[in-house]
């Protein structure tokens, strides 16, 4: 039996990779651009954003959203991932960011393509990260 773990573990790996979501390889909308700030802020303003638009408020039909968050200390380069609770392997939204210089940041927004997860929510980080003020979308469709 412990012949077969290795295989069951690459199975259920894979299985993993089909619950939707941002995944590595796909074409989803994805915007880069500088921030004035170093990354570290950008990242916290990012988080904010991700708070008070996503986490905190009260959505239709009960939906409830979470995020899990990383950093590469070897790349510097930090990541916030926003997630339907309970699916969390289903990545809608991907925010990362890393250094360009000693005092700015370039930071990567990449939505899922699929309902509020658009260019409207691109534009609406973008603002926030840039402006240090979280800015929600103004329209849900």
């Amino acid at each position: 039996m412990s012949g077969c773990r290795p295989f069951i573990v690459a199975v259920l790996l894979a299985l993993g990779g089909c619950a939707g979501g941002i995944q590595p390889g796909g074409n989803f909308p994805s915007e880069t651009f500088d921030v004035a700030a170093p990354y570290e802020a950008a990242i916290r303003r990012a988080s904010e954003f991700v708070r008070v638009c996503h986490i905190d408020p009260v959505h239709p039909y009960g939906v409830k959203f979470g995020d899990s968050r990383s950093l590469v200390e070897k790349t510097a380069t930090a990541e916030i991932a926003v997630f339907q609770i309970p699916e969390p392997a289903r990545r809608l939204e991907i925010i990362r960011a890393r250094p360009k210089g000693k005092v700015d940041s370039t930071v990567t927004v990449t939505v899922f393509g699929e309902g509020v997860w658009d260019a409207k929510e691109i534009a609406a980080a973008k603002q926030s990260i840039q402006t240090a003020t979280p800015v929600c979308r103004t329209d849900k469709s």
